[in-house]
């Protein structure tokens, strides 16, 4: 197996990118690709069943499997998670070409300690619909498993240490950062007078239920996603991102506010939170679950955004609701 040249900036932009869309691809995994009953726990006996519907997804051994294949995408990287459970290690990134993609695959390097090869997903995808056997996915755990196994022998106290990458890190943090611990000091502290313009008599307790009213009293005080942005600077609008902020972290297990400067391109802006240009919203607070394998996030003030959205990017007719931020965590 070629390992990735980290001196390559080529590869570990493209090993960055699907570092941070591993969350996501769980939870498309997750609600669209699965079935309700499919356990989900990391666990080598979930290879299995996994297996079985790669195998359903492709009905016979001479279709081509490419990682353009939303779903064989999503199997990639719940595999990877799985042998990296067992074995310990890294994702890294493999420059050689990869069917349906042009800039290489994601590898699975095992703790180094086990002296074994990198492991490449999608080989084993396509192993698996070729040969056809069901049992491919778990006899490569089986083989992580017993070279543990032989060098917990050697060192009763050893263990396989999973190494995160800088990427992963980078999810982990923000909830230190200076201006958000200012920013949610103020919309505590405001919170009271916030209550009385959006709805006195309204009970704002933090419920789930409590968006359906709070996407009522935004409706008949902004006419379109325009009007919301240019008013995000102010005390309203930023008391609406904390309060659907709050409900998520309160109502969902794991839930922390974030803030981490960035525009849409991922490059640093120049103003500060909530006053970068009225067309973008990623300034802003986010809530994350970075403690869950496949938690979510979601920046609220991209929720309200959309919220008055008809039409999504493809022009589909879409009916957003506020309450839709929910779906994003797990």
């Amino acid at each position: 197996m070629t390992r990735t040249d980290h001196g390559d900036e080529a590869a570990e932009q493209q090993l960055s990118r699907w570092i941070t869309e591993i969350p996501e691809a769980l939870r498309e995994l997750r609600a669209e690709v699965l079935d309700e009953h499919f356990p989900f726990d990391f666990t080598p006996m979930s290879l299995v069943v996994l297996e079985a519907h790669m195998l359903a997804e492709y009905r016979s051994a001479g279709e081509k499997v490419g990682m353009d294949f939303r779903p064989t995408a999503c199997a990639m990287v719940y595999v990877g998670e799985v042998l990296l459970a067992v074995g310990g290690g890294r994702w890294d990134w493999d420059a050689r070409k990869a069917p349906g993609s042009s800039a290489g695959r994601p590898v699975v390097h095992p703790d180094p300690a086990l002296g074994l090869a990198a492991v490449d997903p999608i080989a084993l995808v396509a192993r698996a619909t070729r040969i056809r056997t069901g049992d491919v996915f778990i006899e490569e755990a089986a083989r992580l498993q017993e070279a543990v196994a032989a060098r917990r022998e050697r060192e009763p106290d050893w263990a396989p240490v999973v190494v995160p990458h800088p990427e992963q890190a980078a999810h982990r943090t923000g909830a230190d950062h200076p201006e958000l611990v200012r920013w949610l000091d103020r919309r505590a502290a405001g919170f009271a007078d916030w209550a009385q313009e959006a709805g006195p008599g309204e009970l704002w307790d933090f419920s789930p239920g409590s968006l359906d009213r709070l996407e009522t009293v935004l409706r008949d005080r902004f006419a379109d996603s325009g009007g919301l942005l240019a008013a995000k600077s102010g005390a309203f609008v930023q008391g609406v991102v904390w309060y659907v902020g709050e409900v998520v972290r309160r109502s969902r297990d794991g839930v922390v506010w974030q803030y981490r400067p960035r525009t849409r391109f991922d490059e640093p802006l120049g103003a500060a939170m909530f006053h970068a240009g009225d067309e973008i919203y990623l300034d802003t607070p986010m809530v994350a679950q970075p403690g869950l394998r496949d938690g979510g996030s979601a920046h609220p003030m991209a929720t309200l955004n959309v919220l008055f959205w008809e039409t999504d990017e493809l022009d589909n007719p879409i009916e957003p609701r506020l309450a839709d931020i929910l779906d994003d965590f797990a």
